[in-house]
């Protein structure tokens, strides 16, 4: 275990009381007034009961949203299938072709699959969610790739052909990640899903394995279905409660009535493996937490030296040390892959701190002596802790950071302004985390490193474009290898920690390392309570 900041462990220690607090709205008219004893219970009597940090308005699995959302909806829907450190994982799909010019992606439906009402899951369901999505955004990530058009050829029911104008490496992740809409309950006219209401009731159909049998004030019941084409899971019935703020999450689950929770502090991790009555699991998070610089702030009016100032005045390790306090929770990040991901390159060095330089820098570019405003997701663990250690050790070069903790919506609707392509002012520095980076190619970072809104240059976003559209891991090796080591020359992207997904369960409660994407679960059939 490494060396532990005192202070920084008491300010952590509230960051965790506010990390649940409610951020969603409720509609009282549509929901179940009665509670059950299930609510209640312990886990001891084969439910599986977790927090969530606030209650929906809707279940409806939008493809974005926050974690705690996902966490929600993952239950009741699969995935096509998702690409994991030791390979490819399938779902209602079981198969995936993909040719050797990397053009055509075949996705072969499993043949059991069905929607919990009996429904099969069909190839006419994947055009549903596409028609879907251009309808209600007018875009779809599977109806174009840079602009240009995907064809989509069904070839029988449970096959779908789908030919791309170019190679895109991120496809296959795109596609793997796509929740699908029961198209039948609409009469697979898309127009009649949004406002129906239909996913906040507990007649809809869900592909996952289980179904929605309780809507109540401060908690969602699930049942596992008996149909579902997976197997029968262990666990016949998941309760999400609403628990307000971290430090009630923690007094329940040590009551026994959570049936997990996550670690996010060294104080407590040290303290559940010393105790016999939990189990201690750890899943690596594959997310790259990272500080963003925004173009359209400060730095829009100041030299790229004042970038490079910034990048090489912060120590990632002091960072790791102060807010996480354990190698077990995260370690250091040198690139813009993680290492649950082929192309990840190890060798490569990343930022060194070099504060003599960072402070000539600051100095002559005329970045000393200015406030900068830092946001976080306040949301997420240990990001508090983080923004504190970057504030002081910006301090020593005279930048000040006015500092703001915001909620997931909030904070995501102000950081990815650039993404979108507006320019905003609203923050100089960000800090984020790309998440599920394992697999086969670049995925997330090469979505926003290509993106000239983060204020990359053009031969950074030619070359990201040139590794994305590579047809072998050999040509793709070579154009990561390249991006991995040019990106320090930009300052733009700070790579901060590579994070582990640490949770203590109730001693009746295995399986959870079986999910190996988070946040949780993929694999609601390797979990167990006894």
């Amino acid at each position: 275990m490494k060396k532990r900041n005192r202070i920084l462990s008491l300010l952590l220690a509230g960051v965790i009381a506010s990390l649940a607090v409610g951020c969603g709205k409720s509609n009282d008219t549509t929901k179940t007034e009665t509670k059950t004893e299930n609510t209640k219970k312990g886990t001891g009597d084969g439910t599986f009961t977790m927090a969530i940090d606030y209650m929906p308005d809707s279940l409806k699995p939008n493809g974005a949203g926050t974690d705690s959302f996902t966490t929600m909806i993952r239950p009741l829907y699969s995935s096509l299938f998702y690409q994991t450190d030791s390979g490819m994982e399938y779902y209602l799909a079981d198969k995936l072709d993909v040719s050797d010019d990397g053009l055509k992606y075949t996705v072969h439906l499993n043949d059991k699959a069905t929607w919990s009402d009996g429904e099969p899951i069909t190839a006419d369901d994947i055009q549903f969610r596409i028609d879907y999505s251009m309808a209600s955004s007018g875009r779809s990530s599977l109806a174009t790739v840079n602009g240009q058009e995907v064809k989509l050829n069904k070839i029988d029911d449970k096959t779908v052909e789908f030919v791309l104008p170019m190679p895109y490496a991120n496809f296959k992740n795109t596609l793997g990640d796509t929740v699908l809409l029961p198209g039948h309950a609409f009469n697979w006219d898309p127009s009649k899903v949004d406002d129906s209401g239909y996913f906040w009731n507990t007649d809809m159909a869900t592909s996952g394995p289980y179904v929605v049998s309780e809507i109540n004030d401060d908690s969602l019941v699930y049942t596992a279905r008996n149909d579902y084409f997976g197997g029968k899971p262990n666990v016949k019935k998941i309760v999400l409660r609403t628990l307000g703020s971290g430090s009630s999450k923690q007094v329940a689950f040590e009551n026994g009535e959570l049936s997990y929770m996550r670690v996010t502090t060294a104080d407590e991790l040290e303290k559940y493996e010393k105790n016999d009555n939990y189990n201690v699991t750890s899943i690596s998070e594959a997310r790259l937490n990272y500080l963003q610089l925004n173009p359209g702030g400060t730095f829009a009016n100041l030299p790229a030296e004042a970038r490079e100032a910034i990048m090489i005045a912060l120590n990632d390790q002091e960072i790791i040390d102060a807010a996480y306090g354990s190698d077990k929770l995260a370690t250091r990040a040198n690139s813009v892959l993680t290492p649950d991901q082929s192309l990840y390159n190890k060798k490569v060095p990343g930022y060194s701190q070099n504060l003599k330089k960072a402070k000539e820098l600051a100095k002559s570019s005329g970045l000393a002596g200015k406030t900068l405003k830092y946001i976080y997701n306040a949301d997420r663990a240990n990001m508090e802790a983080v923004a504190t250690v970057v504030q002081q050790q910006l301090a020593a070069i005279d930048v000040k950071l006015d500092v703001q903790g915001l909620d997931s919506p909030t904070f995501f609707s102000i950081f990815f302004a650039p993404y979108s392509g507006k320019t905003t002012d609203e923050y100089d520095i960000g800090s984020n985390g790309w998440d599920s980076e394992r697999g086969d190619c670049g995925w997330q970072a090469s979505t926003y490193m290509k993106n000239t809104g983060w204020g990359w240059s053009e031969d950074m976003t030619k070359l990201v474009n040139q590794a994305d559209s590579a047809t072998t891991q050999k040509e793709a090796q070579k154009l990561w290898n390249e991006i991995q080591k040019k990106y320090t020359d930009e300052c733009w992207v700070y790579p901060l920690t590579y994070t582990n997904y640490v949770m203590v369960s109730q001693k009746n409660v295995t399986g959870l390392d079986g999910s190996k994407v988070v946040p949780e679960f993929v694999d609601w059939m390797s979990i167990k309570v006894k």
